[in-house]
């Protein structure tokens, strides 16, 4: 996906023993498609199905005895395996309920745009995919509450709720956010299609330079680069649009997100003086000058530098986990995928080194003016269920959201990410929160830096002097 996925506020997570997450390809189809199972009987009025509150519907009467028409906007283009996952679970979900008429629009990623404009105008929409932290507080007047449906039963899981099928980590994170976007707290989206940034490499080219275990800290990865380099291999490409996540990764490894965001947001331009923005901008003109970035970062745009991670023209690749899925055509069935976390920078606060992780997902939320509730979410029971989470682990090479569930081998190495990390961080560690600066001065400074036309010393002063020129008067 081009479009960076943005931010969740920094949360301590408890439950992280049986993580995961990772979204899955994100392609840049855009094409609107429906598909419709007609109903095998006269529905009922929307009325005479469920007007009821959330809280009313905990109980699901008999699939047999749904009916009804239930309208479901899915993020995918009707020519992603997201999209074939989400047919067949339809598919299953209407041999149990043949009284439902269920219609499927493939928005893409347009629906981002869509979604509010069809939602106030007053469309039928009972389901729709969104990322929760945006959906919340973009359309919080529009959210239910899932907690009382979410106890029950779900499909394929042994007797576990609905609740307790989602991976602990991913459901709490989507419970967190509903105080933020001023939500009476509770759980407004059912997480799906989870995701992760970490840094993903060819194990291949790992061995052919020697390196034997995934670097852990900042002099590690040097060394993993530098055997890279010696091996004829350049180590490390990006390109315009995960450039922040480099950024973010080693201030975000040194600090901690939270005073990421501190430092895009300081008026004073004086943070961008503290020692650990020297030496992040000394380490940054070291990889340059060693020739440790691929010579084709000034001018790749999305999704060059992908390709060419999957091409085997360079070693890593800072993205999120839906990075396998995206380039499978180009990479092949037998490219030997690896991951790890960015490494710990040295010299930092007790804020920072592993234990945070940028992750979050994808989510089903419903309309709570839908007045077929109970066939709503016993459609997303279907979507969310032990196969179709599973079907997107194999078609789509998605790590699926339910507990138990095989993650699928390429990003099997995330797992070790997941069990370290303790804090949810926002997209780049914090690094884009200031909106216009960042995208306007903190990025394209960093590649003056990183492409070597200007010197550390330069970079730190004209970051603190911007910083102080943009917040003027504000």
């Amino acid at each position: 996906m081009n479009k960076k996925r943005k931010a969740f506020g920094s949360l301590l997570l408890a439950v992280m023993l049986t993580l995961t997450v990772v979204l899955a390809g994100c392609g840049k189809s855009n094409n609107a498609e429906s598909s419709s199972s007609p109903s095998a009987s006269p529905s009922a009025s929307p009325s005479e199905t469920a007007s009821a509150s959330a809280s009313d519907n905990a109980e699901t009467p008999a699939a047999s005895e749904l009916e009804g028409k239930v309208v479901f906007w899915s993020m995918w283009s009707n020519t992603e395996p997201q999209a074939k996952v989400i047919d067949e679970a339809v598919a299953d979900f209407k041999a149990a309920n043949p009284k439902v008429e269920v219609e499927v629009k493939y928005n893409g990623r347009d629906i981002n745009k869509l979604i509010k404009p069809a939602l106030e105008s007053g469309q039928q929409i009972d389901i729709f995919e969104q990322d929760p932290g945006a959906a919340l507080a973009n359309l919080k007047d529009h959210v239910l509450k899932l907690d009382d449906l979410l106890e029950q039963q779900s499909i394929g899981m042994d007797g576990k709720s609905v609740k307790d099928s989602i991976i602990p980590s991913l459901i709490e994170w989507v419970k967190s956010l509903s105080g933020p976007a001023g939500l009476e707290e509770g759980y407004y989206a059912i997480p799906q299609q989870p995701y992760a940034v970490l840094f993903f490499y060819n194990k291949a080219l790992f061995n052919k330079a020697g390196i034997t275990a995934v670097p852990t800290s900042w002099e590690e990865f040097l060394a993993a680069c530098e055997q890279l380099k010696q091996a004829g291999i350049e180590p490390i490409t990006f390109d315009d649009a995960y450039r922040s996540l480099f950024i973010g990764g080693y201030l975000g490894s040194a600090m901690g997100s939270d005073w990421t965001d501190s430092l895009v947001k300081d008026k004073t331009g004086d943070m961008w003086k503290d020692p650990i923005v020297l030496q992040f901008a000394n380490d940054i003109q070291n990889l340059k000058q060693k020739e440790y970035f691929s010579k084709r970062i000034a001018g790749n745009k999305y999704p060059a530098g992908q390709q060419d991670l999957a091409l085997g023209k360079a070693a890593m690749y800072l993205n999120g986990s839906w990075l396998p899925n995206e380039i499978a055509a180009t990479a092949g069935p037998d490219f030997q995928w690896g991951s790890f976390q960015f490494p710990t920078v040295p010299n930092g606060n007790d804020k920072g080194g592993q234990q945070g992780l940028t992750f979050g997902a994808q989510g089903l939320l419903l309309n709570k003016n839908s007045k077929n509730v109970p066939a709503a979410f016993e459609l997303v029971k279907y979507l969310v269920s032990k196969k179709a989470q599973e079907a997107m682990a194999v078609q789509a090479v998605a790590i699926p959201a339910t507990v138990d569930s095989k993650w699928p081998a390429p990003l099997e190495d995330a797992a070790i990410a997941f069990n370290n990390a303790k804090v949810n961080m926002p997209w780049g560690a914090g690094i884009e929160n200031g909106a216009d600066f960042s995208t306007g001065t903190v990025i394209p400074v960093f590649m003056e830096l990183a492409t070597g036309k200007i010197t550390a010393d330069e970079y730190v002063a004209k970051m603190a002097a911007e910083a102080k020129k943009f917040y003027a008067g504000k």
